[in-house]
């Protein structure tokens, strides 16, 4: 180490610090403003309004003239390497296990962290926040950056943390936010299309994704989806690198093999075969599409070295992630599901299992968020293609015009007299109109929000208006037309046998 640096980090452990803080808005009392020169905001710019708000001192890569410490490092890296070292490498104290895909990260992370935490203590980080021993800590990403991972790592060894799942976004692979952790396991659940206003171009998003692989600690485990058109890719990437154990619902040859699949949305059953050997799984998670996420977390439970019979008797117990299929039978005999997908490949997903299930008209509501606005014309025809109805509506426009979004949704629909298209942008006012024409057997999607109780109206992310929720907004709206949410499952649901316990 070389003396400026020491320097540095000598006065750094002078300062009484409570946490380090990338945004100046969220900066309290006792925090530590970290400062960054980004791709659109200079952060030195806000310094001052740090220290304004309680900051009592600011890490900086040029000097600043402030009323607080000032310690200047060479870069934002260095910065970064200051601050673990000061935290004595909590990340290093902890198993990681990260989770990458097109869809299904939320369910697999969420899940898994679940079942992890009636052995022991695991946390979770991701698109539901951080959350561990009983505490939750809200996220504006779902894969933070360094600094507030590095607080969060902190945190976890201060409570005796031993497991750590995350989900890991192509964004964060892509700007380098987790190359201070090592992980022990790595899951890609898929790789479909996705962000491209950000990667452009496919290849950089699937590049992106294999980057977790890179990430692995030498004898780490990779847990692999046979069923993915990538696989190969993946498998190659892996290559004299880690242990491989591969799963699929068609590839007998896979580790973990699923057979005699039953599946609907109350849950799903099925045959595991698994060395040589079959085991009745029965399932919570709706729907076909979840029985890959459910190998997958029984694949990662069996890489920590659990035995098989102690994995199921974990997993007969677990429960769903919010947001994700949540299943809510109206007293009229229609169904609302309320989904997360949001993309062409979830929503794709989604569609053709609800129609496995449902005879009755499919009613949907949907929006685009500002960053998707490259994607909102394919997803506007996919959803149109698949609905009796479609109201669209808004889902964090981030700034961009809401007219702007309805315009791209609505950009390649093909005329059809036979089919209402509405544009809502007030959201709890467009599950109402959707809510109001349900019929018994019909079924309604609230896609996109989950178990979100925000928008995003404007860029600036510090900025959340206060929402609902998808759920809540269901409930007054099944409650305006004299309608309840009902417990049990509706006719849509498969026979008794498929009821989960």
């Amino acid at each position: 180490m070389n003396s400026s640096h020491q320097k540095v980090l000598t006065s750094l452990a002078s300062l009484p610090v409570k946490e380090f803080k990338t945004h100046s808005q969220k900066v309290k009392s006792g925090d530590v403003f970290v400062c960054r020169q980004g791709l659109t905001w200079d952060s030195h710019l806000s310094a001052e309004d740090a220290v304004a708000r309680g900051a009592c001192g600011v890490i900086a890569n040029r000097p600043l003239d402030l009323a607080v410490p000032c310690l200047v490092t060479p870069s934002h890296s260095t910065t970064v390497s200051l601050i673990n070292q000061y935290y004595s490498y909590p990340q290093d104290k902890i198993k990681h296990i990260g989770v990458t895909g097109t869809n299904g990260k939320t369910t697999v992370a969420y899940c898994l962290n679940q079942l992890l935490n009636l052995k022991g203590k695991s946390a979770y980080t991701g698109t539901l926040g951080s959350s561990f021993d009983d505490v939750y800590y809200p996220l504006d990403n779902t894969t933070p950056d360094a600094i507030t991972l590095l607080n969060l790592f902190h945190a976890m060894e201060q409570r005796d943390v031993s497991h750590h799942v995350m989900e890991v976004s192509s964004h964060a692979l892509s700007q380098d936010r987790v190359t201070h952790i090592d992980f022990d396991i790595v899951i890609i659940t898929n790789i479909g299309s996705d962000h491209l206003d950000y990667h452009k171009h496919r290849e950089d998003y699937i590049q992106a994704k294999l980057r977790l692989i890179d990430r692995l600690k030498p004898g780490g485990v990779a847990i692999v989806n046979l069923d993915d058109e990538q696989s190969l890719s993946v498998i190659e990437r892996c290559r004299s690198r880690c242990e491989v154990i591969t799963f699929s619902c068609t590839d007998v040859t896979a580790d973990l093999f699923a057979a005699k699949i039953r599946s609907a949305c109350c849950g799903s059953q099925f045959s595991l075969v698994y060395q040589g050997a079959e085991y009745q799984v029965v399932s919570s998670l709706p729907f076909r599409f979840n029985i890959e996420n459910s190998l997958a977390i029984i694949a990662s439970m069996l890489g920590l070295g659990m035995p098989i019979d102690e994995v199921l008797t974990f997993f007969e117990v677990m429960i769903p992630a919010p947001g994700r299929s949540e299943v809510y039978p109206l007293s009229n005999g229609a169904t609302a599901i309320l989904d997360y997908a949001h993309n062409y490949d979830s929503l794709s997903n989604l569609y053709h299992n609800v129609r496995e299930h449902n005879t009755g008209k499919v009613v949907t509501v949907i929006g685009v968020t500002g960053e998707r606005l490259a994607d909102a014309a394919g997803i506007g025809e996919l959803c149109f293609s698949q609905s009796e109805r479609l109201v669209l509506t808004t889902d964090n426009p981030l700034g961009v015009n809401q007219d702007e979004l309805f315009s791209a949704l609505t950009s390649k629909l093909p005329f059809n007299p036979d089919k209402a298209v509405t544009c809502l942008e007030d959201r709890l006012l467009a599950i109402k109109t959707a809510t109001a024409e349900l019929q018994q057997g019909d079924v309604l999607l609230l896609c996109g929000k989950g178990h979100e109780k925000y928008q995003y109206i404007t860029s600036n992310k510090n900025e959340a208006e206060p929402y609902l929720g998808d759920l809540d907004a269901l409930r007054l709206s099944a409650e305006n037309i004299g309608l309840q949410l009902v417990a049990g499952f509706s006719e849509y649901e498969e026979p008794a046998d498929l009821m989960v316990k």
